[in-house]
């Protein structure tokens, strides 16, 4: 599953329980309570003794304030439940009947299992930090609610594809049917330092040949805000990676490692020198994963769509939404 696919499919329950955990939260017995404008205010007491007289309304926790205006507990309480309960009870019911099928089959996830899933999930961040802190600010996950997430999507598979068999002749087969899908991918590393001018450029090279590091002046003068503060280093890239020059791309392709290029003109207008640091051809099928992960594949295109799964699981155990038709 691409990366956008498994976000996008993700911010709808995110929504949902983020707000009906703030109705749950909010809605507790024994809350703390404010007085409506103009009425007593926190810690004082009513007007008539030290409560209030039993046929008066119970002070409301006020939630936000505009001008006049005034959103209380109750409202904004049951607001929520009319606009996200129905999809978090959706929610819990789903995974409760995972687990307890997961318990019946007796199906376990080991911590490795998530762990994997977690680093799959990773493909196309440039680092596992990266990964973490845009979950974090986009969606509001936290490193647990991830591997939360990852346990039940787990779980959910291993349940599909309890009754599907897939053998090491089928996985090879799948292989040789599709060469494509598991050619040798070529990689390069290598460094830049961007600059305006040529004249720019060639005082770089000067004091590239005085000895002065590469990665050294790259953080002092590139411009490439992506690289410079690494020393210019781009990481491990294919060399199909569409987003590096073609001028780039076309230099290192003759050069030796550790060589250092002449200045560079790009379409922008300003001049690149780049060293190439490494290259590297990765066979897929070397990593005993690959095969794991496209013996998964096909169990999975071989069973009942998840959806089918989750919707005859919540049949099985007579899952029943009571908040009706609110």
């Amino acid at each position: 599953m691409s990366r956008e696919k498994w976000l996008w499919g993700l911010c709808g329950v995110l929504a949902a329980v983020a707000a009906v955990l703030a109705f749950l939260l909010f809605s507790q017995p024994g809350a703390p309570a404010a007085a409506p404008p103009g009425g007593p205010q926190q810690g004082a007491e009513p007007e008539g003794g030290a409560g209030a007289g039993a046929g008066e309304a119970p002070q409301q926790r006020v939630i936000a304030r505009a001008g006049s205006a005034v959103l209380y507990e109750e409202e904004f309480a049951d607001g929520l439940r009319k606009a996200y309960g129905k999809e978090y009870v959706r929610q819990w019911l789903k995974r409760a009947v995972v687990r307890l099928e997961a318990q019946a089959l007796g199906i376990n996830v080991a911590r490795g299992d998530i762990d994997r899933e977690i680093r799959r999930m990773q493909a196309g961040y440039e680092s596992e930090a990266e990964f973490f802190r845009i979950m974090r600010e986009q969606l509001g996950m936290t490193e647990q609610d991830l591997r939360d997430d990852a346990l039940y999507r787990l779980m959910l598979e291993a349940i599909a594809t309890a009754n599907v068999t897939v053998t090491e002749a089928d996985v090879e087969a799948y292989i040789r049917e599709h060469p494509e899908e598991f050619a040798p991918m070529r990689d390069i590393r290598y460094a830049q330092i961007v600059v305006e001018t040529l004249d720019r450029a060639e005082r770089v090279m000067e004091q590239l040949a005085k000895g002065v590091e590469f990665a050294l002046l790259a953080k002092d003068v590139s411009l490439d805000d992506a690289t410079s503060a690494w020393g210019g280093d781009s990481g491990w890239v294919s060399v199909d990676d569409p987003f590096i020059p073609a001028p780039i791309m076309d230099e290192l392709e003759t050069m030796e490692v550790g060589g250092v290029s002449g200045p560079i003109p790009l379409e922008d207008g300003t001049w690149a020198i780049v060293t190439l640091l490494g290259r590297r051809t990765i066979n897929p099928l070397d990593d005993s994963g690959v095969r794991d992960e496209l013996r998964r594949e096909l169990a999975l295109a071989a069973a009942p769509s998840l959806f089918e799964v989750e919707q005859k699981l919540l049949e099985k155990y007579n899952a029943v939404d009571f908040l009706g038709g609110d």
